[in-house]
């Protein structure tokens, strides 16, 4: 084969790209994704992102790449949606997203009949209403004929497009560790539970592991996407699994920052981290090997929010010329002279607090305040929410000493990566294209059956040999206000969070 082709499925865009034996990055695209939200919830078309998939399999086909070429299909995607798609593989009803947190009622009643602790044993994992499982309660309750006719209950993105390529409803390890459902150690769903809240377990999707072949294109699938009939399509990864490989991150005690719409701070672990605080264990790809992650729900978006709210232009996606003049005017600002802080909780919070009622809050305004300090403000609190979990994650003993990968779309803001290194008070290491990495770690999985590689301690090596990387130094005559505007940073929540109850 001379090529891979690799995408990620995301919620604002789908990636796609072919990789080389030599883990070269080739034609890389992006498509456009829409989310549709009413009120609290927050749901995608599926057909999005297969769509998407066709049209950069076309402009592949455009240019002269020759379907017999690409030998094999390797994803990653989003993860922790609820899915229902019926006989046909088709949707029932849009994407419950991640971010949605409809299904609370749900997940407060299985906290109080399965108990926390039983909960924390069997999935090494916490409860909430963001969880698939709560999710699917809430459909057989609020929606009943739906939850009826579903064939499948798929859990991410990317397992809806493969199920429309191959016909198989298969999930990965790292993904089921989102639903609240799998057992951690097994790597199996929790089938007593299911049954004990009338879902069959038929209906879930199997756990196959990340780098195995699930099935092959069929017929349909090969006449929709223009892909050879035959191709075989590997289970792929979770979009955390996915960056983490990417990231090169595999050996014990390695961390990397992620900033997309939403963003984490994650490190590989032989062990599993405590919970309480809103972090995850999650299934890694190879079995005795977890990703210890802290998840945060505003990190871009809450920086598409304020090149909307203070810059000049529209804030959407594709403006590249919006947030070019919004960091120039963050780059502008004069920071260490004043106090004021924001509160990046524009879409509630689930870690280092777990509060889905909770809002953005700017304090310390002033009649001198401008637009671009409070914009550069919202960075500086989406760095704090950053080092709060980096903290949770990362090693008390590694200290100062630390170098921090960061990789994702908000990696391509130079003034934003500048905040992140005065804020956490290390480098800043970010790779080339950092915003393709998922897509090249998902790639990795597939390394072993082209024959190129098979060993994902080496290939992570062999990834941070390849990235050519820009570092950023943290500027030190900032550390001590830094240090000051975090702590005081930390006492904003429990401040206001009262403010939050309804």
């Amino acid at each position: 084969m001379r090529y891979m082709a690799s995408f990620d499925i995301g919620t604002t865009n789908v990636k796609g790209i072919l990789v080389t034996d030599d883990a070269g990055i080739f034609l890389e695209k992006n498509i456009e994704l829409k989310v549709i939200r009413h009120g609290d919830y927050v749901e995608q078309d599926p057909e999005q992102w297969y769509d998407a998939v066709k049209q950069i399999a076309a402009s592949w086909f455009k240019v002269g790449i020759k379907a017999k070429d690409i030998g094999l299909l390797t994803f990653s995607g989003q993860m922790q949606d609820c899915i229902p798609v019926g006989e046909e593989l088709r949707p029932l009803r849009p994407a419950i997203l991640y971010s949605d947190g409809r299904a609370s009622v749900q997940s407060d009643r299985l906290l109080s009949e399965l108990g926390e602790q039983a909960i924390h044993e069997r999935t090494m994992n916490h409860m909430d209403g963001s969880l698939t499982f709560p999710k699917i309660l809430w459909l057989k309750e609020r929606e009943e004929e739906t939850f009826r006719s579903a064939r499948s209950f798929l859990v991410s993105s990317k397992d809806y497009v493969i199920a429309r390529l191959t016909g198989e409803c298969v999930t990965d390890p790292t993904s089921a560790a989102t639903t609240g459902c799998m057992d951690a150690r097994a790597r199996s769903w929790v089938g007593d539970w299911l049954e004990r809240y009338g879902v069959d377990a038929g209906k879930m999707p199997r756990i196959a592991p990340s780098d195995s072949i699930v099935g092959n294109i069929g017929a349909q699938g090969a006449a929709e996407t223009g892909f050879a009939e035959g191709t075989p399509v590997l289970c792929g990864i979770g979009d955390a699994g996915a960056a983490t490989l990417g990231a090169g991150v595999y050996e014990e005690g390695e961390v990397y920052a992620y900033v997309g719409t939403t963003g984490w701070v994650a490190g590989a672990s032989s062990g599993y981290i405590d919970v309480e605080s809103g972090a995850f264990n999650l299934a890694y790809v190879e079995e005795g090997r977890q990703i210890a992650i802290a998840p945060l729900s505003n990190a871009g978006s809450a920086h598409q929010w304020a090149v909307g709210a203070f810059g000049s232009g529209s804030g959407r996606t594709g403006d590249l010329m919006s947030y070019q003049m919004f960091d120039r005017g963050v780059e502008q600002t004069e920071r260490g002279k004043d106090d004021v802080l924001f509160l990046p909780y524009l879409n509630g919070e689930r870690c280092p607090v777990q509060d889905a009622n909770a809002s953005g809050c700017f304090i310390g305004l002033k009649p001198t305040t401008t637009r671009e300090r409070m914009g550069a403000a919202v960075l500086e609190g989406v760095a704090f929410s950053m080092r709060q979990v980096l903290e949770l994650v990362t090693p008390k003993e590694s200290g100062g000493g630390r170098r921090v990968t960061l990789i994702g779309g908000g990696a391509k803001s130079k003034a934003w990566c500048r905040i992140m290194a005065d804020v956490f008070g290390c480098e800043l290491a970010v790779p080339k294209d950092s915003q393709f990495l998922p897509s090249l770690g998902a790639a990795a999985l597939g390394f072993r059956h082209a024959g190129w590689s098979g060993d994902y301690s080496s290939l992570g090596q062999i990834f941070k040999g390849l990235k050519e990387a820009v570092v950023y130094a943290p500027d030190e005559t900032l550390r001590a206000y830094y240090d000051r505007q975090y702590k005081k940073y930390e006492r904003i929540y429990p401040a206001v969070s009262p403010l939050f109850v309804e």
